[in-house]
C-alpha cells in the first residue's frame, strides 16, 4: 500500500510541477518578449497627400497587427496565427459580388434566348401539324404563333424609357444611400466622442472652478511632506518608463503651420517638451507664414511589459504613494 501512496503522490507532484512550469513560461513570455512596432508617415504639402503605415507585432509575428492610411481611407488588420480580420478584403468582395450579379445577368439573358427558341420550334411544328390537317389554319396560326418572339423583342426594345432610366439608376441611389447611412453613422459616432469629451472636460472645469475658492486647504494638502514625497516617486518613475519607450531608430523631419500663427506656436512648445525623450533625430521646422504640412517620419522600437509592471510595483509598495492615495480618496473641502 505505501508504495502505490508513494507511485500517486510522485505522479500528482510531477503533474503540478509541469502545470505551474508551463504557467511560469507564459509569465516569461508576457513579461519578457517585446511588442515591436514600426510607424512610417510621409505627407508633401497637404492633408489629402498624407500616408502612414503602423505595424505592431509580438511573439515571431504570430501577433500581428497592421493599419494602413491612404487616400483618405484607413485600412487596418489584424492577425493571430491563422486567425485573421480587418477590412482590407472590402475590395475583393465587391468585386466577388459584381462577377456574380454579371453572371446572374448573362444567366437570365440566355434563359430568354433558351425560351424564345423553344416557343419557335414549337409554332414550327404546330405548322406542320396543321399543314396537314387543315391548310387554310395554318397561315393565321403560323403568323400568330411566328409573331410571339418578334413582339417579345419589339416590346423589349420600345419599353419606355422610364423604365429603364429606373433599372439604371436604382442601383447606384440604393448605393448612394447606403454609403450616405454609413458616413452618418461615422460621423455621428465622432460627434458623440467630441460629445463626451467635451462634457468630461467641463466637470474637469467645474471642479476647478469649485476648488479655487479653497486655496488655504489645497495648498496645506500639497504642502504635506508625505504627499511632495508620492509626487516625486512618481514623476521618476514616469521618466524611466519614458526613457525605456525610447524608440531605437527615429528619423523625423516635418514643416508645419497653421493659419493662425498662435496654433504654431503651441504646437512648437509641444514640440520641445518632448524634445528631451527623443534627442535630436527630430528635426520640426515651423512656418509662421503659410499652412503647410510636408516632411517624413520613420519610427521603430520594442516595449517591454516588464517595465510598466516594476514600475507600478515600485509605486504600490512606496508608503508615500499609498498614503498619498488614501488622502485623495479621502479629500474633502469644507
Amino acid at each position: 500500500m505505501l508504495h502505490i501512496l508513494i507511485l500517486i503522490l510522485k505522479i500528482i507532484s510531477i503533474i503540478i510541477a509541469v502545470i505551474l512550469g508551463i504557467l511560469l513560461l507564459l509569465i516569461a513570455i508576457f513579461l519578457f518578449v517585446p511588442v515591436h512596432y514600426e510607424v512610417q508617415g510621409r505627407c508633401d504639402g497637404d492633408l489629402d497627400s498624407l500616408k502612414g503605415k503602423v505595424q505592431v507585432t509580438w511573439l515571431l509575428h504570430l501577433v500581428r497587427a497592421d493599419i494602413l492610411y491612404k487616400n483618405g481611407k484607413m485600412k487596418w488588420r489584424l492577425r493571430f496565427a491563422w486567425i485573421k480580420r480587418g477590412n482590407t478584403g472590402a475590395g475583393k468582395k465587391q468585386k466577388e459580388v459584381q462577377t456574380l450579379q454579371k453572371q446572374a445577368e448573362k444567366a437570365e439573358i440566355s434563359g430568354i434566348e433558351e425560351e424564345e427558341k423553344s416557343n419557335h420550334e414549337k409554332s414550327i411544328t404546330e405548322t406542320d401539324k396543321i399543314e396537314k390537317n387543315e391548310p387554310e389554319k395554318f397561315t393565321e396560326k403560323s403568323e400568330e404563333n411566328l409573331a410571339t418572339p418578334q413582339t417579345i423583342r419589339q416590346k423589349s426594345a420600345h419599353a419606355p424609357e422610364s423604365e429603364k432610366w429606373k433599372t439604371e439608376k436604382g442601383i447606384p441611389e440604393k448605393e448612394k444611400s447606403v454609403d450616405s447611412e454609413k458616413n452618418g453613422s461615422f460621423y455621428q459616432r465622432i460627434l458623440s466622442w467630441i460629445q463626451k469629451i467635451k462634457c468630461t472636460f467641463g466637470k474637469l472645469c467645474d471642479k476647478i472652478k469649485a476648488l479655487s475658492g479653497k486655496k488655504e486647504k489645497l495648498e496645506e494638502f500639497l504642502r504635506d511632506e508625505v504627499h511632495k514625497g508620492a509626487y516625486h516617486k512618481c514623476k521618476k518613475e514616469l521618466f524611466r518608463l519614458m526613457k525605456h519607450l525610447k524608440p531605437k531608430k527615429a528619423d523625423v523631419r516635418i514643416i508645419y503651420g497653421f493659419d493662425d500663427p498662435y496654433h504654431t506656436g503651441q504646437a512648437l512648445a509641444v514640440f520641445g517638451v518632448l524634445y528631451p525623450f527623443v534627442g535630436g533625430c527630430i528635426s520640426v521646422t515651423p512656418d509662421f507664414e503659410h499652412q503647410v504640412l510636408k516632411g517624413s517620419a520613420y519610427l521603430k522600437g520594442k516595449i517591454y511589459l516588464w517595465h510598466f509592471v516594476q514600475s507600478g510595483w515600485k509605486l504600490i509598495w512606496n508608503r508615500n504613494v499609498r498614503q498619498t492615495y488614501r488622502d485623495i480618496r479621502n479629500f474633502k473641502i469644507k
